[in-house]
């Protein structure tokens, strides 16, 4: 069901070598000298790749730009850089830096780069043009497909460093100003996220890039028996207080039943924390404002401003994971349908009491999902695989 036309999404980058594509030979020392692009592929949201030159030490090279310095420079917005390889130092990267192609075309750009030896290379670049209804793409398999819609707005979170990993991500939103919530929230789950020290300090702030007056004013809860519930869980990110504080924004809140929160939900978001692998759980939570609306459940509240909030009539989660657990390979290298397991949960808001059972009619497929809510879902699976494993709803396989 991608909706993502594969030719927005992939194309060749042509290395083209004066001296051919194999490295030529230095007599002066051991290292041979080469000019080669970091990226196989560059689609037209990309924004850097790197020009990555081998050569001996005190080798002396070039790199200028010859064509496609409009949209394509080096460092510092230059077309031209010079430089000697250090003591100790083959491999160097050079960064490109790229702008977003919204043309409608395929553009390319000419690298010429010359080494002392007088070895010479040209490397041609191509960018397809991005595809103008996306207004988020990221290679990250729990991200469904961020269409341009009006009164939504996508954002995603990282931390810059937590233990040894930098630039870390945590989730990403889909925030309709309209409902004061956000549509769903994507997120990788791994013991990497839920262990560690981080507490709950229950402080509700305000999104900090989105105008305060399109979210729910949540410094306390909602008015009558609607909590602040989360939709990615503070408990799920305890490996950083910074991560686990961004989970408390108001735009991951929806209002949700006090007894449907505390329980039959808290109770799914422990069970989902238990499909935790070696290889990253892909976890998608969503909020549903379409469908029949449960006697229990009031069509609005309101915030500690007075504004009313739309309550929804169902919430739901789908999760995606390799099946042994423990592959080490991503979603996007997995060719085989049977290598993977998927499912979504789909329940209605309703007052729950103490009960925590999850029933069989809860659960459906991915596609099922994607009918219901018009989003189309785990994107960077393989197209050859892709209905297979959204079809599958295999509850023996899960909680």
């Amino acid at each position: 069901m991608r909706l993502i036309v594969n030719f927005f999404r992939h194309i060749i980058i042509l290395l083209v070598a004066i001296t051919g594509f194999v490295a030529c030979d230095d007599k002066e020392g051991d290292v041979a000298t080469s000019a080669t692009l970091s990226m196989n592929d560059l689609s037209g949201t990309t924004t850097n790749c790197a020009v990555v030159l081998t050569a001996r030490q005190g080798m002396k090279y070039t790199v200028r730009i010859l064509s496609g310095d409009d949209w394509c420079r080096l460092s510092a917005g230059q077309i031209f850089m010079e430089g000697t390889f250090d003591e100790g130092e083959s491999t160097k990267a050079i960064f490109l830096y790229v702008n977003e192609n919204y043309t409608y075309n395929t553009r390319q750009a000419e690298i010429f780069v010359n080494f002392g030896n007088g070895d010479n290379y040209v490397l041609l670049l191509s960018q397809l043009s991005a595809d103008p209804t996306v207004a988020l793409e990221k290679e990250w398999a729990e991200l469904p497909r961020c269409s341009v819609r009006e009164n939504v707005d996508y954002r995603y979170y990282t931390v810059d460093k937590v233990g040894s990993k930098s630039n870390v991500r945590n989730y990403t939103i889909c925030f309709d100003r309209t409902k004061k919530a956000s549509l769903w929230v994507a997120y990788p789950l791994h013991s990497f996220y839920t262990t560690g020290n981080a507490s709950r300090q229950d402080d509700f702030i305000a999104e900090p890039t989105i105008p305060t007056q399109y979210q729910p004013a949540l410094s306390r809860s909602y008015k009558g028996w609607y909590d602040r519930g989360h939709q990615i869980a503070a408990a799920d990110r305890k490996c950083s207080q910074e991560m686990m504080d961004q989970t408390f924004y108001w735009t991951n809140m929806t209002p949700q039943q006090s007894k449907f929160n505390q329980k039959l939900w808290g109770s799914l978001e422990g069970k989902v924390r238990g499909e935790v692998c070696a290889d990253t759980l892909y976890v998608v939570t969503g909020a549903y404002f379409g469908g029949v609306r449960h006697s229990s459940i009031d069509a609005t509240t309101n915030d500690n401003a007075g504004q009313a909030c739309p309550i929804p009539t169902h919430y739901y989660k789908l999760m995606l994971r390799t099946k042994k657990g423990n592959t080490k390979k991503a979603i996007s290298e997995i060719t085989n349908a049977s290598d993977l397991r998927a499912v979504g949960v789909f329940i209605q808001h309703h007052n729950s009491g103490d009960n925590t059972t999850l029933l069989d009619e809860y659960f459906v497929s991915v596609n099922e999902l994607e009918r219901i809510t018009g989003f189309d879902f785990f994107t960077m699976l393989p197209d050859e695989i892709e209905e297979e494993v959204e079809d599958q709803c295999d509850r023996g396989q899960w909680f």
